[in-house]
């Protein structure tokens, strides 16, 4: 998907009002510039109010993967951001906003060069927009460009990152406008208060597709009742208003999950058993079914985002209340953090006639045949590997396995550049040398954020799986409370 380009404008003093977000969707909606990009609300090139409030690049909580400078004159504050010249570098703040809903942003910044700089916008760990920093002329010459992006109340994370080694122009500050209230949603995939976590491919706008294991999404609205609409045959779960997970099992078309709500608003929980094996139901969401008159509203994201990537046993077959029985799900949701599973049954650690994570983590699915994942979608804030089980049954050696789990760690740091990374030794005792070997070799190369995980003595084989390799749900209960301190402690 190529960036929106966005028209550098001149400072916020002489912008002129913003209209209505009521009148200008429907402009938006029509326009070349319309991105599909999960949690985008909308991208405009005029603007700014006056009451915008100031954030400066070079103060704490900002933070600048690169150097604050001053070296070139006529920046605010006390300095700018000179953002590394690498993908993945990035110029992040952190906002408050008083309500949720949509925000004007202005970026404050200075390109001397003549070739644009191409960025990914980040709103709380989501992409929502991609902007394009002109050339202004001079390293001395600043200009602001500006989006509106949809904000929860409270404290909000912006990020902006490059996509080009060529890196982001100098970043002065970021001037944030509350322009209005949480914007009204039709509760269909596009809409943007729907908050997505997993791998989604968003190329239907009619039907988003979940990719691996354990995605869900998640939404706030009104009214009395809520549905789904699906397409073919699937297992899905669901929880309103925080309850347990309650199961859906073989359902198409339109699906009542809740009626009888009481209330202004309700939460909704929904997510899909993964297509696998013989299984072949039809793991997408055709959007929400609202009653008469109700709408969806902004719903905030957790600030951590844990990434588990495993085969069978992270997945949580062959359980039948898969995902949300496993240690992957119940760790994360105990340490209130968003998760994903992009894990497979069968899986392994290396390509050698098999599904090797070394490779297939950077692809949206399991049904893909090429690196089609876009990393700037999320960024992870700490990724607990659990690979090595089914190795062996592909003729994987020792030396083999070691250095290609250095060559996954290596990936996993150019994907995530700030994640923790945790390793754990596989439960049957399997490559559990050459895990640590490799972490011991990352860590010597300078990555202190990789971490080997010991799971001896977590489960009992013979009482805690179900064939002496798969963990029972009691056994994923296990796992949990052992795993959930050690992450605790890196996020």
């Amino acid at each position: 998907m190529s960036s929106t380009r966005f028209r550098a404008v001149r400072p916020l003093a002489r912008f002129r009002a913003v209209r209505p977000l009521a009148r200008f969707r429907a402009a938006i909606l029509s326009a070349s510039t319309v991105m599909a990009t999960i949690g985008l609300m909308a991208v405009v090139t005029t603007h700014a109010a006056a009451a915008a409030t100031r954030y400066e690049a070079e103060t704490a909580p900002a933070v600048c993967t690169g150097t604050i400078d001053s070296n070139h004159t006529g920046y605010s504050g006390s300095g700018f951001c000179n953002a590394s010249n690498a993908v993945g570098a990035a110029a992040q703040f952190t906002v408050t906003a008083s309500t949720a809903g949509s925000a004007t942003l202005g970026v404050r910044y200075a390109n001397g060069t003549t070739t644009a700089r191409p960025a990914d916008v980040l709103v709380n760990g989501t992409r929502v927009a991609g902007a394009t920093f002109d050339g202004t002329g001079a390293w001395t010459t600043w200009l602001t460009t500006t989006l509106t992006v949809a904000l929860v109340a409270g404290s909000n994370v912006i990020r902006f990152s490059p996509t080009t080694a060529n890196g982001l122009p100098n970043v002065d500050a970021l001037d944030v406008d509350l322009t209005g209230g949480s914007t009204a949603g039709t509760g269909r995939p596009t809409d943007p208060n729907i908050q997505y976590y997993g791998r989604w491919n968003t190329a239907d706008p009619a039907y988003y597709s979940m990719g691996w294991a354990g995605g869900y999404l998640e939404a706030r609205f009104t009214g009395s009742t809520i549905g789904v609409r699906q397409r073919n045959a699937i297992d899905l779960f669901y929880a309103v208003d925080g309850a347990a997970p309650q199961w859906r099992r073989t359902v198409s078309g339109d699906v009542t999950l809740a009626t009888g709500l009481t209330g202004g608003s309700h939460t909704i929980r929904i997510g899909y058993r993964e297509r696998a094996g013989s299984y072949a139901g039809d793991p997408v969401f055709g959007g929400l079914l609202l009653a008469a008159g109700a709408q969806t509203t902004a719903i905030g994201r957790p600030a951590n985002f844990v990434e588990f990537i495993g085969d069978s046993i992270t997945v949580g077959q062959p359980n039948a209340d898969r995902p949300f029985t496993t240690y992957a799900w119940q760790t994360a949701e105990a340490l209130g953090a968003a998760h994903s599973q992009v894990a497979q049954g069968g899986a392994c650690l290396v390509s050698q006639d098999c599904y090797g994570m070394m490779d297939w983590f950077r692809r949206s699915s399991a049904w893909v045949s090429y690196d089609d994942w876009n990393f700037a979608t999320y960024q992870a804030t700490a990724v607990v590997i659990n690979l090595g089980t089914n190795d062996v049954g592909h003729g994987v050696s020792t030396p083999v396995f070691q250095a290609n789990y250095i060559v996954l760690l290596e990936r996993l740091r150019q994907a995530y550049p700030n994640a923790e990374i945790l390793a754990m030794g596989v439960f049957r005792a399997r490559y559990v040398t050459e895990t640590r070997n490799a972490v011991a070799a990352r860590t010597a190369a300078g990555d202190a954020k990789v971490h080997f995980v010991d799971t001896t003595g977590w489960i009992d084989a013979a009482t805690d799986t179900s064939d002496n390799v798969h963990p029972t749900d009691a056994g994923h209960a296990k796992i949990t409370q052992r795993l959930r301190p050690i992450l605790d402690q890196y996020i």
